[in-house]
């Protein structure tokens, strides 16, 4: 798949691309750290594959389900994340790799951007601007969301019913959050983006993101109509 998103990525980080079976990032360091973050994709799939073989529930719930004392750490990452809002656990799988890849980064440089199919986890030294995806000739592909300079990494995570291969039983074009914890914002952002059925719904979205302290800010679009709340800022309105 062609993500011309990528090439709107501007900054003077050193920038590659890793790719294992169905995982396809792109990463962006202080230097060439590709061996790394390639090293520790293969130990992650390796963990989640071999999991899988053991639990197809795992694999295919769409609810919470119980947690596994022998599971890999980031399988019981993923089973705590998505209880916690209560989706099923691979809702988050995107967000916990671009996650763990990033921390294993973090040890080697102090800046990093790991974004796996439109989940990131991101460090940087400086504000952030995001821009938003909405869709071929969206008006509101201008939207862009100013993301304050952290000591903590972000992790920003999206669903959507109309772009890219996100599971989603909504309609929105764009559901957006935006926290501290990768896992959390994409299990968040699946349940958010499931209860957005049309514009009328934003609102509820909104007060479902809200309902957690992790939240730093959140930014729903639906039939070229917007909402969005939290510690950001907006522009392009």
């Amino acid at each position: 798949m062609l993500r011309l998103y990528r090439q709107a990525v501007e900054n003077d980080l050193y920038a590659f691309e890793i790719t294992i079976k169905e995982s396809n990032l792109f990463i962006k360091t202080c230097r060439d750290l590709k061996t790394i973050a390639f090293d520790t994709l293969y130990k992650i799939r390796k963990d989640l594959e071999n999991y899988i073989l053991k639990s197809r529930v795992f694999l295919v719930s769409l609810s919470p389900i119980k947690q596994d004392k022998n599971a890999p750490d980031i399988v019981k990452k993923m089973i705590k994340a998505s209880s916690d809002v209560d989706v099923g656990p691979m809702a988050c799988v995107a967000g916990a790799v671009s996650q763990e890849v990033g921390k294993v980064l973090l040890q080697y440089c102090n800046e990093c951007i790991v974004e796996n199919g439109g989940d990131i986890f991101l460090k940087l030294n400086r504000d952030a601007s995001l821009g938003l995806y909405v869709g071929k000739d969206n008006p509101l592909n201008d939207l862009n969301i100013i993301l304050k300079k952290s000591n903590k990494p972000y992790g920003i995570c999206t669903s959507s019913a109309k772009v890219g291969p996100s599971l989603s039983f909504g309609a929105s074009d764009v559901s957006l959050i935006i926290s501290h914890d990768a896992y959390f914002s994409d299990c968040l952002a699946s349940a958010c983006g499931n209860i957005i059925k049309n514009d009328k719904d934003l609102q509820k979205a909104v007060d479902l993101a809200r309902k957690y302290k992790e939240t730093v800010g959140c930014c729903f679009v639906c039939n070229e109509k917007v909402a969005f709340w939290g510690d950001i800022e907006i522009g392009g309105l």
